[in-house]
């Protein structure tokens, strides 16, 4: 019996000093339903987040580490159920652990709000991401309700990074309110005007208002060892970002309406090996015959990712 003990004294000893196996982890959210904004539904994001979940179940992530919100996933991609989803990944459980990659991915509507406490001043604008539930204009509250701002965002994933994790944002979405040309096929743009979200224009007069953009990126937070970040984004300033009639890679005589970022990353990540900046590029080779939109990568792009489904490591 002694002898028992000792054999699994050391084996306790021996695998509290092993690292936990780091895991991967990711919240899909797709917004095709706006009930508060008439003649605003996009039919592309509940199929953009199927397409996700297959394509990073490909790269390694599990289904059973995927938090799916969106109309056909059955959780409802509302403004709480987003929140909670960003804190069941940093939350005060902890999920999320040093060495871990969680990707965080956004389909739908984006626009451009005032600042909060700025109104009427001059000033910057916030970019933000409107869930299913996102009012208009409250002129009591000066405020666009239920929209998930920038800010917001940004400090989500500064608590997973504060974790050691690494954080890998894909966007989808429009951050800007100006964009109108459509050029091509007959497609889908996501972005909403402000005088749909019924914003006072005299807000933007105050501002000599033009579109900008910035993305979403995850501040370092200061003292603590953060995780690395890596931003893909569908457009840059100024640009919207298109939904499009495309074959449905599960049936390809079919088309489907998809976020054409989302379809791009998708048909670039099937015999992705390598990189981040690899991946980049394969994605920007999709888009040589189109004058805009025009994506954006940012972070650690040196990074070769090791997900479980691909070969490599996570270190540069």
């Amino acid at each position: 019996m002694t002898r028992i003990l000792k054999f699994g004294l050391i084996a306790a000893l021996l695998s509290w000093d092993l690292p936990a196996r780091a895991e991967n982890r990711a919240l899909l959210v797709g917004v095709s339903v706006y009930a508060n904004l008439p003649d605003k539904n996009l039919v592309g994001a509940a199929n953009d987040v199927a397409l996700m979940a297959k394509t990073i179940t490909g790269l390694g992530f599990a289904p059973a580490q995927m938090t799916l919100l969106s109309e056909a996933a059955g959780a409802l991609p509302t403004r709480a159920n987003i929140l909670a989803g960003l804190a069941g990944l940093a939350g005060l459980a902890g999920q999320a652990r040093q060495g871990d990659w969680v990707l965080v991915y956004l389909s739908g509507h984006g626009a451009q709000v005032p600042k909060a406490g700025q109104q009427g001043q001059g000033g910057d604008m916030d970019e933000v991401f409107l869930p299913r539930d996102t009012q208009v204009w409250h002129p009591a509250t000066q405020a666009v309700e239920g929209a998930l701002r920038d800010r917001e965002l940004a400090a989500a994933l500064s608590r997973i990074r504060a974790k050691g994790a690494h954080v890998w944002a894909i966007l989808d979405t429009c951050h800007s309110a100006d964009m109108l040309r459509k050029p091509g096929p007959p497609q889908a743009w996501r972005f909403i005007a402000p005088e749909a979200l019924h914003i006072p224009m005299q807000l933007w007069a105050a501002r000599g208002f033009s579109p900008t953009t910035r993305n979403m990126t995850s501040p370092r937070v200061r003292g603590v060892a953060t995780g690395r970040f890596v931003g893909f984004y569908s457009s840059q300033k100024g640009e919207g970002s298109a939904e499009e009639m495309l074959p449905d890679p599960a049936q390809p005589a079919q088309v489907k309406r998809f976020g054409l970022f989302t379809y791009k990353f998708a048909m670039a990540a099937l015999e992705w090996r390598g990189s981040f900046k690899a991946l980049a590029e394969r994605i920007e080779t999709g888009y040589q015959d189109r004058p805009f939109p025009t994506p954006e990568f940012v972070g650690s792009l040196e990074i070769t990712p090791e997900f479980g489904g691909m070969g490599g490591s996570s270190r540069p």
